[in-house]
């Protein structure tokens, strides 16, 4: 039998191994029996009492698991430092990569404020409607993105001011899960009035967290962005 039969053989064996796998998995799946107090259902009626939250998505997130989020933010962060790391030291940094195109400068100058507005919107609205912190920053990171693509180094990015955000808001959600500790509760425990359910001012201290954490995305994004865009590896590629 050749090499390349053996290949072929090999294959086939392995399609049909994961194939009977995907079955028995299947047919378990379907034999385990459901209850009416399913976790969903339990969640729910947990996010009716403890947060007054529209969107219970949120309330998971940012309350019910906060501590799994600030880890997530945590690595958010240490990626990009790295990154920033690894490609100020191992590549030649040059001019922003943008385009001199008229059409796109007036769309970046009409757009700008407008996509800010919608990504701050997604944030503070994140407890009412689908969305939150990590979408709308990274909205608000697509608008700087934007600006380098039209005006290239003619847009001048105040790193101090990104940096001062960062800081803050990664103090700020720091700050409110000791605050929810030192209440005699949980980390990230609620420490504010919860409001009145499917309004603006509900659901506790997660409108917070959310606009911490949607400033934080959005400066490192940004930052991100920046990088990538004066690489020269990244041009070649």
């Amino acid at each position: 039998m050749s090499f390349k039969k053996t290949i072929k053989l090999k294959t086939i064996l392995t399609a049909l191994l994961v194939s009977l796998l995907s079955i028995l998995l299947l047919k378990v799946i379907t034999q385990v029996p459901l209850t009416s107090q399913a976790l969903g259902i339990t969640l729910l009626d947990l996010n009716r009492d403890l947060t007054h939250s529209a969107n219970a998505v949120t309330s998971v997130v940012t309350y019910f698991r906060g501590l799994d989020t600030l880890g997530e933010v945590t690595i958010l962060f240490l990626s990009i430092f790295g990154v920033g790391i690894g490609i100020d030291r191992s590549t030649q940094m040059k001019t922003i990569l943008h385009y001199d195109n008229t059409l796109l400068k007036i769309g970046a100058h009409v757009l700008f404020p407008v996509i800010i507005l919608f990504g701050i919107y997604i944030i503070v609205h994140g407890h009412l409607s689908p969305g939150g912190g990590f979408q709308g920053g990274v909205v608000i990171a697509s608008a700087f993105l934007m600006k380098f693509l039209a005006y290239g180094d003619a847009y001048e990015l105040d790193h101090r001011i990104l940096v001062l955000f960062e800081a803050l808001s990664g103090v700020g959600v720091v700050v409110l899960g000791l605050l929810g500790l030192l209440s005699g509760g949980l980390f990230l425990s609620n420490v504010l009035p919860l409001g009145r359910l499917g309004t603006l001012l509900s659901g506790g201290i997660i409108p917070l967290l959310y606009l911490f954490v949607g400033l934080k995305v959005a400066a490192e994004i940004t930052v991100l962005v920046e990088y990538f865009l004066r690489t020269q590896d990244a041009r070649d590629a």
